[in-house]
Formats: C-alpha cells, structure tokens, sequence
C-alpha cells in the first residue's frame, strides 16, 4: 500500500502539495521576519524574534522536503535537519545585513551576488542532507546554482520593493498603474522564486538519492 505513495499519481500530487506548502510557510516567515527587523536594532526583542520565527519556519520546511523527497521513508534526522534549517536562517540573515551595511542599489546587486553564492553552497547542504550524505562532503553542486540565482533574485527583488529602492522605481509604478501594491508584487516575486526552488530542489535531491541507492553495476550501466 506504501507504493501508492512512493511511485505514481498519487505521490505527485503529495510531493506537490508539500512543495506548494514549504513555500508557503517560508514566505509568510520571511515577510513577518522582515517586518521585525527592518529598522530594529541590531541587538534587540524583535531581531531576536524574528531569527528565531525564521529558523522555525526553515526547520518545518525541511521536514516537509524530506517527506516530498523521501516519502514514507523519510527519516527525520533532528540534528541534520536542525542544522540546515539554522545555516538558512544564518546565510538570509547575513545577506539582509550585508544589504543593510552597503545600502541603496549597490547593496542590493552586492548582495545578492553573495547571497547566491551563499545559497548555492547551503542548497547542496540541503541535498547532502536529504540523500544522507555527511555534510560538508562537497562545497557546491552544479545542479543548485541555476535555482539558486532564481531564489536570489526573486528576494532581492521582494527586498527592493519592499523597502521602496529608489532603482525599482519604475517597477513599483508600473505595478500601482496596474492596481497592485509594490509590496503585493515584491511578495509574488519572492513566493514564485521560492516555489522554482522547492520544485527543482526536490527534483535534484530525489534524483541523487536514486543514484546514491542504485546498485553500483546499473550506475555504470547507465553512463555507458
């Protein structure tokens, strides 16, 4: 009966679901976690609360991942689990902070640059983690990069229109012309950005658990 769940129909629309879920859950963490620290001090309540709202939310989404990837046999490893979701927190953390510190347009394309970068080496992580494999055993995988830059720029767009960067100007007026909020638009761009993410990320880590799984004689049949 678990075959159901692991093969066929019925497990598409599961793993979809869950995706659509992850990235709803990560969205409204993001945005309440934005709204805490935009403007707060460094040290303070609301920083402290919206780490700690984020980290949850992450650590939530990566369960949610490892059943869309594994199916029923999903292990749920706290300490990896934890791990991954508490470097996430740490690398959007560090990238609003980077923005922040640079400020205007400049931090924004500096940042987001290194945040991709930072993405790209905690996306593997997250794959490594859900083929279980250690950790740390590789610094970036290729198949990351390209969903990487998506997420990227999809939140430093949803930054930008956020917080009303004076170089997405055009862009917030285009969108009030149209009867949207810039806010509205930046929000749908970070969701949609989050939804290619989860899609392809959970294609990535399924994809390298059955070649991590596969008999070492259908590997070498399958590259010949």
């Amino acid at each position: 009966m678990l075959d159901v769940f692991r093969r066929g129909p019925v497990a598409a629309a599961c793993r979809w679901a869950l995706v659509v879920a992850v990235t709803g859950v990560e969205a409204a963490a993001l945005s309440v976690w934005l709204a805490l620290l935009a403007g707060a001090d460094p040290v303070s309540r609301e920083v402290a609360v919206g780490v700690v709202v984020l980290a949850a939310a992450f650590l939530v989404g990566q369960f949610l991942v490892d059943l869309a990837v594994n199916g029923p046999a999903v292990g749920f490893p706290l300490g990896r689990t934890l791990g991954v979701a508490l470097s996430e927190t740490a690398v959007w953390t560090g990238w609003l902070a980077a923005v922040a510190a640079l400020g205007g347009p400049r931090g924004a394309f500096v940042g987001g640059v290194a945040f991709a970068v930072a993405l790209a080496v905690q996306h593997t992580a997250e794959v490594d983690a859900l083929r279980g494999a250690p950790l740390g055993s590789r610094l970036v995988d290729p198949s990351t990069v390209g969903y990487s830059l998506v997420t990227a720029a999809g939140a430093t767009a949803w930054l930008a229109l956020e917080t009303g960067l004076a170089s997405v100007d055009p862009l917030a007026a285009l969108a009030a012309d149209a009867g949207f909020a810039p806010e509205t638009v930046g929000l749908v761009a970070l969701a949609a950005a989050l939804l290619v993410e989860h899609v392809v990320g959970v294609a990535v880590a399924r994809r390298e658990c059955a070649e991590r799984t596969a008999p070492a004689w259908f590997r070498r049949r399958s590259w010949t």
